[in-house]
């Protein structure tokens, strides 16, 4: 199954990520392929194809992690991109008070690379909100996104870790929690 570990955001900061992408969307400036609304979440680590013997590996690992960890806030704020601005592909909102999403992502990392897994090179909080298939009119979408680099989003509460299926369809990814491990209050 294809995987991913992730962290869910609040239904305020969606909507305003969803007017986001729509006003992105309206400049024409390029070929996005958006998130959708309930798709929208902070990847902790994108995992590909595991079998079931290592989710439950994995799933040990992230119950163990989250007890390490207190439930906390953070700000979603900026539009930002991957890997630069001369070359979009991933367009994003920026978390702002991360450190310890950061922390609980590099324990992940080390965790997982024991059991065989790539390390992350360098991980970047962040919810992806659509990736550019092509770009039509550099400076129309550069303008925007600029526009867009320091846009609040709001606050949401980091409450839990959730091990993540997603299945590809022609429509889009499905994504199923198979696991969700809560932070410490």
């Amino acid at each position: 199954m294809r995987a991913f570990i992730a962290i869910e955001i609040n239904d305020e900061v969606r909507q305003k990520l969803v007017e986001v992408q729509e006003r992105i969307e309206k400049t024409k400036a390029a070929k996005i392929k958006f998130v959708e609304p309930e798709n929208l979440h902070l990847t902790l680590k994108f995992l590909g194809e595991i079998t079931e013997e290592q989710a439950e590996d994995i799933k040990r690992i992230l119950g163990s992690i989250a007890k390490e960890h207190p439930k906390h806030e953070v700000n979603v704020k900026g539009i930002g991109v991957f890997p630069s601005y001369n070359y979009v592909r991933v367009i994003w909102a920026g978390i702002e008070g991360d450190e310890i999403i950061k922390k609980i992502a590099q324990k992940i990392d080390n965790a997982l690379f024991n059991l065989g897994f790539k390390r992350e090179k360098n991980f970047v909080s962040h919810v992806t909100i659509g990736r550019v298939k092509f770009v039509k009119d550099k400076v129309e979408l550069m303008l925007v996104l600029k526009e867009l680099a320091a846009q609040e989003f709001g606050r949401f509460n980091v409450e839990a870790i959730e091990l993540k299926k997603s299945t590809l369809t022609p429509k889009g990814p499905i994504y199923e929690t198979l696991a969700r491990f809560e932070l410490q209050d």
